[in-house]
């Protein structure tokens, strides 16, 4: 029974250690967790796969040596012309040595280093033909499952098999190691056990050792641990134990964009349902004075906010235009930044209007009446559609050009969202730092300044669409360029 025990715990160590590097996922003729039998055909895989890897050592140990040798060759002849130089030099052999061992010589060494040769590819191709013989996901599934019902039958706990303990039998040398804890509890998550799944994470954090190899060459470190672990709790909506953990590692990108998400989550879980209430100084009027028009026309106005500025119209598009406008549209998966597929965002969208139509110029014209800007080189106006939990997570409308770029090509200063639908429930577009959420009303519209009257970024002024609950959320969207606007909306001082 202990032998068995044995083979268990060492086929789980082999088998994850397999997975990480990228193992076949095909289903073989027969399962290595079938039998003991079975099994034992790891350990001779096993050998012959460390006798393949040693030879592959050593060749890259002469090809080390080599390259050490004819550095210090090299340096002894570069130092030797530094000492007189002009003296070194001035000898036209000298000359033409140096002129072509920087020409040939080191692209050579750059070729050499770089490329694997002959003798090493012939290890590397013996590997990838082992990958046959090699177990698959679901030998490590069925493994993983094996050890699951021998917690429940035995009553072992994660710390026990983490130190090598088997219903008393203790055996150190085949304890599961930090990584192997780690998969037990990825394999906790999928079965949906997540408070075990927690403790293999607690279990996996206090068995990590800093500085092993194997865990480099697997991309495994703490700060997985804590991402997983982090991810499980924001999944069970435990935001703020969940945010511990994922802010644990390092800013570097990819951390910093995981954080990003599920913060911003945690900030349309937070805003989309709260309910907000309009501040005293602001006020709901007729606007008759941003163009000439408006004297004979004023448009119904609500004031939302003053930094940045913000307002919405009510009944400024009407229902034949939006008709047209619905009608017009060809909606594809709406896209990021660099055209990138997101999930931070799900909806379609279409912006292939015809600008000489009546109905786009029609909405220009009063575009124009909502902000009094200029709208030459701004973007296309973009109907966006978003269904049944359709979203946009929290973002900006800023290009964020370069500074040199920016001034041919112009920020993005005030952003016009129309509504052309009524949103049974959900839907809302919300600017968390505001404390503002705006209602999605069938032929109003929201505009806001992205920008501050000094030209900087109003970081203020980011906002989120919160995902549609019930029925279908249609927005027109006109971004409105800054370069046109320069004797139209002068820079102001932000203190007097």
């Amino acid at each position: 029974m202990c032998a068995l025990k044995y083979i268990y715990f060492v086929f789980l160590l082999s088998a994850y250690g397999i997975r990480c590097n990228g193992f076949s996922n095909m289903t073989p003729d027969k399962s290595y967790s079938a039998s003991t039998e079975e099994l034992k055909k790891l350990l001779e895989v096993e050998d012959e796969l460390a006798e393949n890897l040693s030879g592959y050592l050593e060749q890259l140990k002469k090809k080390l040596n080599l390259v050490e040798q004819s550095l210090t060759n090299m340096q002894a002849e570069h130092n030797l012309m530094m000492e007189d130089y002009e003296t070194h030099l001035g000898n036209p052999l000298n000359s033409f040595h140096l002129t072509y061992r920087l020409h040939i010589s080191w692209r050579k060494w750059f070729e050499y280093t770089s490329n694997a040769q002959a003798n090493e590819l012939e290890h590397i191709e013996k590997a990838h033909r082992m990958r046959a013989k090699l177990p698959t996901f679901l030998d490590l599934d069925k493994a993983s499952r094996g050890i699951d019902g021998l917690m429940y039958f035995y009553d072992l706990k994660p710390e026990d098999l983490a130190a090598g303990n088997l219903s008393g039998f203790l055996q150190p040398e085949t304890a599961l190691s930090s990584q192997d804890c780690f998969a037990m509890a990825e394999f906790s998550i999928k079965e949906r056990k997540h408070e075990l799944a927690q403790i293999w994470f607690n279990v996996s954090l206090a068995t990590f050792k800093e500085n092993n190899s194997i865990y480099e060459v697997c991309e495994f470190n703490k700060y997985a641990i804590h991402n997983s672990w982090g991810a499980l709790l924001m999944s069970n909506k435990q935001n703020d134990e969940g945010l511990f953990h994922l802010r644990q590692e390092p800013m570097g990108e990819q951390s910093f964009l995981a954080k990003e998400f599920y913060e911003d989550i945690l900030t349309i879980q937070r805003n989309c349902t709260a309910e907000y209430q309009r501040p005293t100084h602001l006020h709901c009027r007729y606007n008759f004075t941003t163009t000439p028009f408006l004297r004979i026309a004023p448009l119904k106005m609500e004031e939302l906010s003053t930094d940045p500025y913000m307002v919405a119209y009510h009944d400024v598009i009407y229902e034949s235009e939006i008709n047209w406008l619905l009608n017009e549209s060809a909606f594809h998966i709406s896209l990021v930044a660099d055209s990138q597929f997101s999930p931070d965002r799900t909806s379609k969208d279409s912006n292939n209007f015809d600008e000489d139509s009546n109905v786009v110029k029609a909405i220009d014209r009063r575009v124009t009446d909502l902000t009094g800007l200029s709208l030459d080189r701004s973007d296309p106006y973009s109907l966006i559609n978003y269904g049944l939990g359709g979203h946009y997570l929290i973002h900006d409308d800023f290009h964020r050009y370069s500074q040199k770029n920016r001034l041919f090509l112009g920020e993005r200063i005030v952003t016009v969202l129309f509504y052309l639908g009524e949103v049974d429930q959900g839907g809302n577009t919300i600017f968390p730092a505001l404390n503002i959420s705006v209602t999605p009303k069938k032929g109003s519209a929201v505009m806001w300044y992205n920008l501050h009257n000094s030209g900087d970024f109003n970081y203020e002024a980011m906002h989120s669409a919160c995902p549609v609950i019930v029925g279908s959320k249609y927005v027109l969207t006109k971004w409105i360029n800054e370069i046109p606007q320069t004797f139209v909306t002068p820079c102001m001082k932000e203190k007097w």
